[in-house]
């Protein structure tokens, strides 16, 4: 501001200095210049100009004015600057204090997920030692297991053997009445008057015997006869496979008779003997046709 008001001043100075050199100039020797100027000019016509020192300080008023107005403005810009930027500066100060609270607590994060990862670690060890004692626990008790089975197939086989001289059979072909019974092929006869069955191994329902225990049975049959159509023949079946049979032919001079056989054999646990008929066999309350076994000893 000062050296503006300095520079009014000094071109103050200077538009009064060649007002003055101006007037000095219309003497010249003495002589007034004047009418030589006016000729001059008339025969030149080309007037000189004239400055006006009163329009010229009016300008620099109008000027000093309108800068004073900008001056005032960019004052008021330079404030409102000035607070704008401390706002901002205040802003920075609390972002600053933000992030400084933000990288503690970063930090605070950090150092709890590097204990975290550490307990990780060593929960994860232990759960590799847990699992180890688990398999080696799964091994153990697989082989409790295996030994609880062989435990159960040895008491089986104990039980078997406590029942190997508790198995035997004896049964006849009809309950009550007489008569025959007829199968022209082979089928199996059903034996449903027992006598006797310690264990329940022979089926009075289906006429098969079924071996409870690996071993040696003895079995033997007997069949009656007193048909004048048919043939008797009898045979002992292991699992539906022939092993014996016995038969007689009808004859006029001997209309009836009787047949037997036996034998002995191995069996496996859950094999079965059946007796088959092909031709006519007799029962009455005599019992004639019979079916028997057991067990000889246990394998």
């Amino acid at each position: 501001m000062r050296a503006f008001f300095t520079f009014i001043f000094i071109l103050l100075l200077c538009n009064l200095y060649r007002a003055q050199k101006h007037s000095s100039n219309s003497f010249i020797n003495g002589e007034d210049v004047s009418e030589t100027q006016m000729s001059w000019s008339e025969e030149s016509k080309e007037p000189e100009p004239q400055l006006d020192i009163w329009e010229e300080l009016r300008n620099l008023r109008d000027l000093v004015a309108a800068q004073g107005a900008e001056l005032r403005l960019l004052s008021a810009k330079l404030t409102a600057s000035d607070s704008l930027v401390q706002n901002l500066k205040e802003e920075v100060t609390v972002m600053k204090i933000r992030l400084t609270t933000a990288e503690s607590l970063i930090g605070e994060m950090q150092m709890e997920v590097e204990a975290q990862a550490a307990e990780l670690t060593v929960t994860q060890q232990k759960l590799s030692f847990v699992q180890e004692r688990l398999l080696v626990t799964i091994a153990q008790v697989e082989e409790l297991q295996g030994q609880q089975e062989d435990q159960s197939l040895a008491l089986q086989e104990l039980q078997n053997t406590n029942n190997v001289s508790k198995v035997a059979f004896s049964a006849s072909l009809l309950v009550t009445g007489e008569g025959n019974t007829l199968h022209v092929d082979f089928a199996t006869l059903v034996f449903r008057n027992v006598y006797t069955n310690i264990g329940n191994h022979y089926s009075p329902i289906t006429g098969y015997f079924t071996a409870p225990v690996r071993g040696v049975y003895y079995f033997r049959f007997t069949g009656h006869q007193t048909s004048d159509r048919y043939s008797l023949m009898l045979r002992l079946v292991k699992n539906e496979h022939p092993i014996i049979l016995s038969g007689d032919r009808f004859c006029q001079d001997d209309r009836e008779d009787s047949v037997s056989n036996g034998v002995v054999l191995y069996l496996e646990i859950r094999d079965v003997v059946a007796i088959q008929l092909g031709g006519e066999v007799w029962d009455d309350n005599y019992h004639r046709t019979t079916f028997s076994g057991f067990l000889l000893f246990g394998l």
